[in-house]
């Protein structure tokens, strides 16, 4: 069929902005201001001949099931992951917590072939088992997680035929602006791609938090500059590889129920963005009630709902040509690569801990402002917190680069 459009003209771009002011009885209302990024966008400065740009190809946007788990007792652990595969996980993330893991007892009845596994180690004796387990035919099944920070046993993976998942879970859950995730994983990304031949190899962790276009733009973003890099670097621009990981700043132990809405918009977000994986932590996995398996179960459900009725697993880069999301995503990509080349420049890892250090610190000052004058509302936690008596704490709050994990409600 085809459209006559002929009758659809161009609105006056002078009477829209006009109509803007006057409906919102302010001459800023229509400026997007975001004061931790540094962004600030006139939304009313659009064109008629706008050329936006974005990684957009005629794939479909499926994306794999991602679960979490603890690794301290092997049995536990293949009862967990036997459990969840049941319930539709097609991905494990896997945190090795236990001295010497039964590897064989950890993956006893699992089909390596048939779903991808992230691990991550504390030490390199966890390490050296793993290799010492690891069938040769399987290698291309598992990625190792690095933090692009302190790097574990680096150079034993590069050597392999593993993947490398470069960790910015860390520094989101921490509080740090989205051009510092993106441009300290573009920095690790580029130290070692010199050292690897096949570049598909490389593949990154994203935290997502609660700003919705801001999250998008952000993976997009790292897309965009990825590839770019690749062509700097005269390698094939592969897809990337984009793990998203749903954290806790925003979630609550006293009202759990409204976590549901907070992880399901942000699957949203990074699902629009584009991502391969989408891993929701279970609301509960840092609290005194870790092993509640209803949780766990409601967080693997929203990826399965969202495929099979929200359609967006049949789509690709649905937001294409939104001038905010394109203008943020540009923002993004400018920003991070500003401070990806600053840290080029330094070569230091020292010094980039320090300035990522100062920059966390005043992004996180920003962002508990914000909740604290209420500017930053969240329902259950500072606005209509609810009053129903709830024993559950947080505990275990992981640390980053000197910080705890920024969970308002904990605060």
């Amino acid at each position: 069929m085809k459209l006559n459009l002929e009758n659809f003209k161009a609105p006056d771009l002078n009477e829209w902005r006009s109509k803007i002011i006057a409906e919102t009885g302010s001459n800023k209302k229509h400026l997007y201001h975001n004061a931790v990024e540094g962004i600030e966008i006139d939304t009313t400065e659009k064109t008629n001949t706008s050329n936006f740009d974005s990684d957009c190809n005629d794939s479909i946007n499926d994306w794999s099931v991602g679960t979490y788990y603890n690794v301290t007792n092997a049995s536990k652990t293949n009862e967990f992951i036997l459990k969840c595969l049941a319930h539709g996980a097609n991905e494990l993330y896997l945190n090795i917590q236990s001295l010497s893991p039964n590897w064989s007892l950890i993956f006893n009845e699992i089909h390596l072939e048939y779903i991808h596994i992230v691990l991550a180690f504390s030490n390199h004796d966890q390490l050296n088992s793993f290799f010492d387990y690891l069938p040769g035919s399987s290698e291309k099944n598992f990625s190792v997680a690095i933090d692009p920070i302190n790097p574990i046993g680096l150079d034993k993976i590069l050597e392999s035929n593993v993947s490398i998942s470069i960790n910015g879970f860390n520094i989101e859950q921490v509080g740090a602006k989205a051009s510092d995730q993106l441009s300290l994983l573009l920095y690790f990304g580029e130290s070692i791609l010199h050292s690897i031949k096949d570049e598909t190899r490389i593949r990154f962790e994203l935290g997502i938090g609660s700003d919705f276009f801001l999250e998008i733009s952000k993976i997009r973003a790292l897309k965009w500059l990825w590839r770019h890099l690749l062509n700097k670097n005269n390698r094939e621009t592969s897809a990337c590889t984009i793990l998203a990981r749903i954290g806790w700043s925003n979630k609550s132990l006293k009202d759990p129920d409204i976590n549901i809405l907070r992880q399901t918009t942000e699957a949203l977000s990074a699902i629009s963005g584009g991502v391969n994986s989408v891993l929701i932590h279970s609301s509960h996995s840092l609290s005194d009630d870790q092993d509640n398996w209803l949780y766990q179960r409601m967080a693997l459900n929203i990826s399965h709902i969202l495929k099979e009725e929200s359609y967006l697993s049949k789509v690709n880069d649905p937001l294409r040509g939104s001038f905010i999301i394109e203008q943020l995503t540009g923002k993004l990509i400018s920003k991070s690569w500003d401070d990806f080349l600053h840290w080029m420049d330094c070569k230091h890892i020292d010094f980039i801990k320090e300035k990522l250090t100062t920059n966390i610190s005043v992004a996180r000052e920003l962002k508990t402002i914000a909740f604290d004058t209420g500017e930053k509302q969240l329902l259950g936690i500072n606005l209509y917190p609810s009053e129903v008596a709830n024993k559950l704490s947080w505990i275990g709050i992981p640390d980053y680069l000197g910080f705890d994990y920024l969970i308002f409600e904990n605060r």
